[in-house]
């Protein structure tokens, strides 16, 4: 909480304060001040601790998903100089599929053929 407030804001501030409020109640009134500030400081304080503990439950299982997909990104980073390779492989084959494949795709051997001519 920064207000960056000059000298001469802050001694504005002090003399309308003790003008306002007199002398004699000055230092009863900064020792109150000083009171509701630390008690600020340790009910913030406790509000946060609480809720840390209330989400540690939910928190450890997003932690562990993190921990899981971290793992399954550097598996895919290993994998991606094979797959680069295989499509280099695959461009330099060309579209054709090799010889052996083209029979068994074509629907018909050659033998297949040779039978429908003889019945």
């Amino acid at each position: 909480m920064n207000a960056n407030l000059t000298l001469s804001e802050i001694l504005t501030i002090a003399v309308v304060i003790l003008i306002v409020f007199g002398p004699q109640r000055l230092p009863e009134m900064a020792r109150k001040a000083g009171e509701i500030v630390g008690k600020l400081r340790d009910a913030a304080g406790t509000l946060r601790t609480e809720f840390t503990r209330e989400f540690e439950d939910v928190a450890q299982p997003l932690k562990d998903i993190e921990a899981d997909l971290k793992a399954a990104k550097e598996d895919l980073r290993g994998a991606m100089p094979d797959l680069k390779g295989l499509e280099s492989g695959v461009a330099s084959a060309g579209a054709a599929p090799p010889a052996d494949e083209q029979g068994a795709e074509g629907g018909t051997s050659p033998s297949a053929g040779d039978n429908d001519d003889e019945s």
